[in-house]
């Protein structure tokens, strides 16, 4: 921001970027373009904290205290659960947390054969990190995507879709999950039944299946890509009843101003998932806090006894007073 003190940056994990680095594969965003926007950002004088964690390692009340104004963007970091029976099972995975991992170079045992929850990008995004790290591993893909809607009414792209399919990932549609099956403390596969309809006639989302069209899909593994949300847990009790909030996302003006004057709100966390409007929000925002942060600063030169300027103000206001005398 222009003219501003000091930017921090408060950076849960061990590398910066977000959803950008974490949340997208390295075939479509490898690190290395990440790493040098990263280094430009870090040689224009901005600090980042890594490994600190806001809500355990550091407050948003103390956050407050240090700083003149704070921008929440901490994207859609927690993935949705179908909490269906056996979902709790430590071979089901959230498809953001795996795609944290794989990002990380975590090892999270790649599956011989898994099944994927979903008809959106991101689900597309796993299945295909899937299909890479299973040719490495077994030479062989064995990945499963089942999604309840039509193929036609898939969120995917299209040509997400077909690429998918080029990388030799099956695609089922109108399939909703019923059931992880385990045996022997073992994951083994996926029931599900065919699905009749989404929505009721209001058009909530209220699912109706053919119990008799069920089918078993075997696999060691199932990962859920049906839907993430934004970790506010770490706003604390005070500061999320002082907020706004619109179907569980933080209400902000046009500038990403929050109800709470210090506090401002953006990227995928109040917009949804999109890179291009996360940093559409990063600019507009900026420009924003540096503007409410010009008085402020204004201010604290007036008023700073250390400085230079407050010196001079003095001596001249005591030579003013013995003038008058």
């Amino acid at each position: 921001m222009a003219g501003s003190d000091s930017v921090t940056v408060y950076e849960a994990l061990a590398e910066a970027g977000g959803m950008t680095r974490y949340g997208i594969p390295y075939y479509r965003l490898p690190p290395e373009a990440l790493d040098n926007d990263v280094d430009v950002i870090v040689s224009m004088g901005v600090e980042i904290r890594y490994n600190t964690r806001v809500g355990s390692d550091i407050t948003m009340e103390e956050l407050q205290r240090q700083h003149d104004a704070v921008l929440l963007a901490i994207g859609l970091q927690m993935g949705c659960s179908t909490r269906i029976p056996g979902s709790d099972h430590p071979r089901v995975f959230r498809a953001v947390d795996l795609l944290r991992m794989a990002g990380a170079g975590e090892d999270f045992e790649t599956p011989r054969q898994a099944i994927v929850i979903g008809g959106g990008n991101v689900a597309m995004d796993i299945a295909r990190t899937l299909a890479r790290l299973q040719k490495q591993h077994y030479h062989e893909v064995k990945i499963t995507v089942l999604a309840m809607e039509r193929e036609a009414d898939f969120l995917a792209d299209p040509v997400e879709i077909r690429e998918a399919r080029e990388e030799g990932i099956h695609i089922i549609d109108a399939r909703g999950p019923r059931e992880v099956m385990v045996e022997n403390d073992e994951l083994t596969g996926l029931k599900t039944w065919r699905v009749k309809a989404i929505f009721d006639e209001q058009g909530r989302f209220a699912p109706t299946y053919d119990e008799a069209d069920e089918q078993f899909h075997p696999g060691d593994m199932v990962v859920e890509a049906i839907g993430q949300m934004a970790d506010v847990s770490i706003l604390g009790d005070e500061l999320t009843e002082s907020l706004e909030w619109n179907r569980g996302r933080i209400q902000i003006d046009r500038d990403g101003r929050t109800a709470v004057d210090w506090l401002w709100a953006a990227g995928d966390m109040v917009t949804g998932p999109d890179v291009v409007h996360a940093v559409a929000d990063g600019h507009r925002v900026a420009a924003s806090i540096d503007s409410r942060c010009q008085p402020w600063r204004a201010k604290r030169r007036l008023v700073d006894p250390s400085s230079r300027e407050a010196a001079l103000l003095t001596r001249r206001a005591h030579s003013a007073r013995g003038e008058a005398k």
